[in-house]
């Protein structure tokens, strides 16, 4: 029997789990639909197919669920599926949650020891004739553009040497390349980044490494017509803190942040580290450049936001 999900900030209101899957033919419409208004909407998002065994956990932590919204001659059409991802189909055949804390395997339960942790919940992607699924702590996955079934991991044919990737990829309007970027590229705590290229046609020409400043939460970057931008700010991992059973993530305000600024000519050995004051963000608005002066808009707050996020003094 599986009981009620906890009555918390991550299982209520706006982030009430579904746990549907379905398919609505000709939605209601309040007024009209333009007629030559053709195409495909998808939309990805946590939506865990069951409570907890630790007894709570994070919004984010929960199991992707991708829909999309088809439109055709002035009607719309619904279709909404789960990401069948190795961790989902392992909860699904044990009929309970097995996996612990958001990005901490070590508080797993012993059955899905070494399975992934992935949960293909945060975006999705379409380029190269390819809808990919993103979640910013494993590899993508492919999903049929038209059924919304799980074709399973995406790694460019074995090409991918990075065990993450963003998901927040950026569509050059020009060049038609896929800009991306993994950190903790080697797993969970360690220290490593990339920055990866699909061009137009869906190959991976370029994946290369780099170290940051230090291993902190790398939730989005930018790209300029010659630059790309990587902010780095000090919501810390431990891997320490990760074996005793802790959250993945602490704010340490004692550290600064950092960006850096790779020209798209150059390499990662070319990255310039400019250090600026202690602060988060996660999502970029803009970026921008006016010959070598390089603009990034993004909001910044002066600590991380997430109230589920603590900090590295306790509070």
């Amino acid at each position: 029997m599986t009981k009620l999900f906890p009555d918390g900030l991550s299982f209520s209101g706006y982030n009430t789990p579904s746990r549907i899957e379905c398919d609505i033919y000709d939605l209601e419409v309040e007024g009209d639909v333009p007629p030559d208004l053709n195409g495909r909407w998808y939309r990805s998002g946590p939506d865990p197919q069951y409570p907890p065994y630790l007894g709570d956990d994070i919004y984010v932590d929960g199991d992707g669920m991708i829909s999309m919204f088809n439109f055709e001659n002035g009607h719309v059409d619904f279709k909404m599926r789960y990401i069948q991802t190795e961790r989902w189909k392992a909860e699904r055949a044990a009929r309970r949650s097995l996996y612990g804390k958001y990005r901490n395997p070590w508080t797993d339960k012993p059955e899905v020891a070494g399975k992934s942790r992935g949960t293909a919940n945060t975006a999705p992607i379409w380029h190269a004739g390819r809808l990919l699924v993103l979640k910013e702590d494993h590899v993508p996955m492919a999903v049929d553009p038209d059924t919304l079934a799980t074709l399973g991991d995406f790694t460019w044919n074995g090409q991918l040497k990075s065990k993450t990737v963003t998901a927040h990829p950026k569509i050059d309007p020009v060049t038609g390349e896929l800009l991306l970027f993994s950190y903790e590229c080697e797993g969970d705590g360690s220290s490593p980044m990339c920055f990866l290229i699909e061009d137009k046609s869906g190959n991976l020409v370029k994946e290369e490494w780099f170290d940051p400043p230090y291993v902190g939460m790398v939730h989005d970057f930018a790209i300029t017509t010659d630059y790309v931008i990587f902010p780095i700010f000090p919501t810390t991992m431990d891997p320490e803190r990760l074996k005793a059973g802790g959250d993945h993530w602490k704010w340490d305000g004692s550290l600064p942040s950092w960006v850096g600024i790779m020209p798209r000519a150059g390499s990662t050995t070319d990255i310039r580290w400019f250090k600026v004051p202690t602060s988060c963000g996660f999502h970029v608005i803009n970026g921008f450049n006016e010959g070598t002066i390089v603009h990034l808009d993004m909001m910044i707050s002066k600590r991380n936001g997430f109230p589920y996020i603590g900090d590295i003094a306790g509070s």
